[in-house]
């Protein structure tokens, strides 16, 4: 090997190097950054799709999340579909995520209260709506003959909301 070949192998070997140094360092930052476990998951309206049903998710109104206890989030259409997918995978909960049906916030959906209707329609057909505050959801239960639950009765009934949707496909 001349001095040029020489110099121009070790001008290669030596930018392989620091390019796949960057590459490992950026690998071990996005590996070690914090998911926020008391965020809700960012959702692309018209891209992202639904965990259960794999629709693409497009109303922010009907959209639901939760995040396991072990960081990872799963996103859906319809609340319904959160509920039914959490009951049969038996996924452990650090934080279930709602939409308010009028304002659109992102509301804890423990916290929430929910309006059970067949007048609503929702993507998979659950009617079901989260809302802030106890008159919001008793105003939007009796505009849409609907009942209003608490998260803990609505998780309750999650085998009536599977069984009632046995026949849609998804």
């Amino acid at each position: 090997m001349n001095l040029k070949t020489t110099t121009h192998f070790t001008f290669h070997a030596s930018r392989f190097t620091l390019f796949g140094a960057l590459a490992l360092l950026a690998l071990l930052l996005i590996g070690c950054a914090k998911v926020d476990m008391d965020a809700p998951p960012q959702i692309v309206y018209g891209r992202d799709t639904c965990v259960r049903c794999g629709m693409i998710i497009e109303d922010a109104r009907f959209a639901a999340a939760y995040m396991t206890a072990d960081g990872q989030p799963r996103i859906f259409d319809d609340i319904g579909d959160m509920l039914v997918h959490q009951s049969e995978k038996g996924e452990a909960v650090h934080a279930f995520w709602v939409h308010d049906y009028e304002t659109e916030a992102w509301l804890r959906g423990e916290e929430a209260l929910y309006v059970l209707t067949t007048d609503i329609h929702t993507p998979m057909g659950y009617g079901l709506v989260a809302l802030a505050e106890e008159g919001r959801a008793t105003a939007v239960a009796l505009r849409h003959n609907g009942r209003v639950l608490a998260f803990s009765e609505l998780q309750q009934e999650t085998a009536m909301l599977k069984n009632d949707h046995s026949g849609h496909s998804h």
